[in-house]
């Protein structure tokens, strides 16, 4: 970005397929075609949301699809089923309304065109939360329609650029703007604005200063001020601007964003969030697709060349767009309704159209499947050898491609797939007792600044007290949607079975953390003491009393370690790589933490976790601390990921969270693990874990979250040491 940091606002039109459009919404008789067509597929159809797309016929006839019978088929999205128009006759397409969406898991919708025959999905009783309607109703703008004919027209801009873990509600902004910084945009009228513009600016404050007011904005447009907004504290706001006529004009207009400097306020943070411009237009609209407001839709059919050129959807209900029609003239509405107006040339082609895998059901046998592996195919394949040594224990195991899960709810990349998928498994196999997420995730699941590598198989988000957002994988463990609830409430709480996550992105990553675990499971790299090292951070003596007592509980048989350096003592790093040396069961860690480091004073890092070499055997790791199992940050490796990758040293398997809590609160979870291990709850890491989740008295929010957010790294079906 150079000087001003120029942005260059993009509508929200595309570069439209051209098609040729005549008809309505199904076809005239005509000759019967009797060319083959092969038995039906389903179809997943990915297309950008909020627009209206055209598919050639032609494209959709080696699946089966029969355009002389659309009845046969019905196209959903989320389980909804959706209208959609064949139009043309000498090259006739179908047609259909992608919804507006905001997800936290994808960028484009996901449709299913499927026979009717084979259609059997559940409307998503959430979708509502995913769609994203502008808020007409509650547009005041002053100023009285200019001329009969004319439109409301509506420009919306959006990028997601920056993440805010911390911020209440939405996460993703555009720009930061801070003291004394401006920023500028382009806005680009295709015609020359008819009176005043409309601008709403959706805006979210991350400061706050004694000093009232503490935030101030400058607007500005086409170097004319425009308004001076003050307001005081933290969260979210929408302001309204009225742009007189005239400020606003034909092609590039500079929209400037400002934060100057307010007496006794230091640092002024301002995010923003969106910009939406509201004017009037001359209609026909200049742009192929555009959304708009009117208030008399009989003024819009009247137009010559309607039903032609162009042609106009009613946007009331998103999922039921309805096509107007020449002869079907209503009256003037009380108040603006949205549509979308398409040109001949103005339909989008879709980015992606294939056939749906589908899971076999389960065959002879797997009513026995006692544990499950998901994954995308390219990252399940080098677990065989795991699978053959765990099948040679006697569990029967099972593994699934993750696409194939998808392709059976909704089609969609999201983690509420895979959790719908084990509750189904959870009533098909009885004995169903693990499970085993492979697959690397991120908070930027819809790739707005990462890549898709980084994103294998999404997880789960929570809001937490301390750091905001982060992920958890405990819903994949909670099956019935009363035990979802017990973050909130003190609902049920029961774990339906022991869920780890192997966060790998490569295929090489999982070659070498299987190379360990069969090294292990043989007895190679398997601790021959009975011993258990617990650290405690030197910068608070508090720690090295949890770590005392976390020792004490064990019993006699086993010799527990303690290493509590002092304040600012050298060598602490050296002396921890040492300690993984030794034959240790476990290793725990107590004190503060960051997402690669232990300690305030860095005593241990993620850096020389990766270097770790020469051990003699592998421990169990567990983290009483905060964020060093936050694995789903793009950029920084986590201590535990550290830990697990390193084909040389390091742990077996890692306990450890994705999320800032207080050490009182983790409390309830150490103790319990010591409870359910002494006890000898079932013969597998897993039976500790889901015993010792259970165990936990859910007394606060803070011990809820704790239990959250604390991630099992590593196979669930792992032998006890």
């Amino acid at each position: 970005m150079r000087g001003l940091g120029l942005f260059r606002l993009r509508k929200c039109f595309f570069h439209w397929f051209v098609v040729l459009l005549i008809g309505c919404s199904s076809l005239p008789a005509r000759t019967p075609n009797l060319r083959y067509f092969p038995s039906a597929q389903s179809l997943k159809i990915t297309a950008l949301p909020d627009a209206m797309v055209a598919i050639p016929i032609g494209r959709l006839e080696p699946f089966g699809f029969d355009p002389s019978s659309p009845a046969e088929w019905v196209l959903s999205f989320r389980g909804h089923v959706l209208p959609f128009w064949i139009l043309g006759d000498d090259q006739p397409k179908l047609i259909f309304y992608s919804p507006p969406t905001r997800s936290l898991y994808w960028g484009e919708n996901v449709l299913l065109l499927q026979p009717r025959s084979s259609f059997d999905l559940t409307a998503d009783p959430g979708l509502s939360d995913w769609l994203q309607q502008p808020e007409w109703s509650a547009i005041n703008f002053g100023q009285a329609k200019p001329t009969t004919g004319a439109v409301l027209g509506y420009l919306f801009f959006e990028q997601d650029r920056i993440y805010q873990p911390a911020a209440e509600g939405e996460h993703w902004f555009w720009q930061r703007l801070v003291n004394g910084q401006m920023q500028e945009w382009v806005v680009n009228f295709e015609s020359p604005p008819l009176g005043e513009v409309l601008v709403r600016l959706s805006l979210y404050s991350a400061s706050e200063a004694p000093q009232r007011p503490d935030h101030v904005l400058q607007v500005t447009v086409n170097g004319t001020p425009l308004r001076k907004l003050f307001w005081d504290g933290r969260g979210y706001r929408k302001e309204d601007l009225a742009a007189p006529a005239g400020l606003f004009r034909k092609g590039e207009n500079r929209l400037e964003l400002s934060v100057p400097e307010l007496e006794e306020v230091p640092a002024q943070m301002v995010y923003l969030d969106k910009i939406e411009i509201y004017s009037w237009q001359n209609f026909p609209v200049q742009a192929d697709q555009s959304k708009f407001l009117a208030k008399d839709e009989s003024e819009l059919v009247a137009m010559e060349n309607f039903g032609r050129d162009y042609w106009i959807w009613r946007l009331d209900n998103p999922l039921q767009p309805e096509k107007l029609e020449r002869e079907e003239r209503a009256s003037a509405a009380v108040e603006y309704r949205g549509y979308l107006y398409v040109s001949r040339r103005g339909f989008q082609a879709p980015s992606d159209l294939r056939p749906i895998r589908r899971e076999t059901e389960p065959t002879q046998g797997e009513s026995d499947t006692e544990y499950i592996i998901i994954g995308a195919e390219d990252l399940l394949r080098p677990l065989r050898p795991l699978l053959d040594l765990r099948r040679n224990e006697g569990l029967v195991v099972k593994t699934v491609e993750v696409e194939e899960i998808y392709a059976q709810f909704y089609g969609f990349s999201e983690p509420q797939s895979a959790r719908a998928y084990l509750a189904r498994a959870a009533r098909s196999y009885p004995s169903l007792r693990y499970g085993l997420l492979v697959g690397d995730a991120t908070y930027d699941p819809k790739q707005n600044v990462t890549s898709a590598a980084l994103n294998r198989l999404p997880t789960f988000f929570i809001e937490t007290t301390f750091g905001g957002q982060t992920s958890t994988e405990l819903p994949f463990a909670l099956l019935t949607q009363e035990n979802l609830e017990f973050l909130d409430t003190e609902a049920r709480f029961e774990l339906n079975l022991a869920v780890g996550r192997l966060p790998a992105s490569s295929p090489e990553q999982v070659r070498r953390w299987v190379s360990k675990v069969i090294e292990y499971e043989r007895g190679e790299k398997r601790p021959k003491a009975n011993t258990l090292l617990a650290v405690a951070d030197p910068y608070e003596a508090y720690f090295a009393q949890e770590a005392s007592e976390f020792i004490r509980l064990w019993d006699s048989e086993v010799r527990g370690e303690l290493f509590s350096p002092t304040p600012g003592e050298l060598g602490t790093s050296q002396a921890i790589q040492r300690y993984f040396g030794q034959e240790f069961q476990m290793i725990a860690y107590f004190g503060h933490g960051a997402i690669d480091l232990w300690g305030k004073d860095e005593i241990f890092s993620a850096r020389e976790a990766a270097t770790l070499a020469g051990q003699a055997s592998y421990p169990l790791v567990l983290s009483f601390t905060c964020l060093t199992g936050y694995y789903i940050h793009p950029e920084v490796m986590s201590v535990s990921e550290a830990l697990l990758w390193n084909s040389e040293g390091g742990a077996i398997l890692v306990i450890a969270p994705t999320s800032l809590t207080l050490a009182s609160d983790q409390s309830f979870l150490w103790k319990a693990w010591v409870e359910s291990y002494r006890s000898g709850a079932g013969g597998r890491i897993g039976d500790v874990w889901v015993s010792a989740l259970s165990r936990v008295r859910l007394q606060n929010k803070g011990v809820r979250e704790v239990v959250a957010t604390y991630t099992l790294f590593g196979d669930p079906a792992m032998t006890l040491p």
